[in-house]
């Protein structure tokens, strides 16, 4: 009784893992089709950054931050996008799945988050 109670807990524990690398697939998708992309347009979805970098070489590197603790679950999400003459060339982001599905987006010609309404739709 012991083993079967210890494998349905693996199997319990890979099923989550799999699940929640599936549930953020989809917005490392959205962060991966912003490579190429125009910086203003970053900023035209995003708002000014809340912390930029240029350094020497004349990378700039822009990060936003978010955080919400007036909740039961604390939540964060930090966005980063590392800008090479003026285009998207790296973008990723960090955080737990309800900050993450509520602030990652793509570009505005890509496919949209549907759960994040822009002002366009409101």
């Amino acid at each position: 009784m012991r083993k079967l109670t210890s494998y349905l807990l693996i199997l319990s524990s890979l099923i989550l893992l799999n699940s929640c690398g599936i549930m953020f697939q989809r917005y490392h998708d959205y962060m991966h089709s912003w490579i190429g992309h125009e910086e203003d347009e970053v900023y035209l979805i995003y708002g000014p950054p809340m912390r930029s970098q240029v350094l020497k070489d004349g990378t700039k590197l822009i990060a936003y931050n978010y955080s919400s603790s007036g909740t039961d679950t604390p939540t964060f999400c930090e966005i980063n996008f590392t800008i090479k003459n003026e285009k998207v060339f790296n973008a990723k982001f960090t955080g737990d799945y309800g900050a993450v599905s509520d602030h990652v987006k793509g570009p505005k010609n890509e496919t949209q988050n549907p759960d994040i309404k822009t002002e366009a739709s409101n």
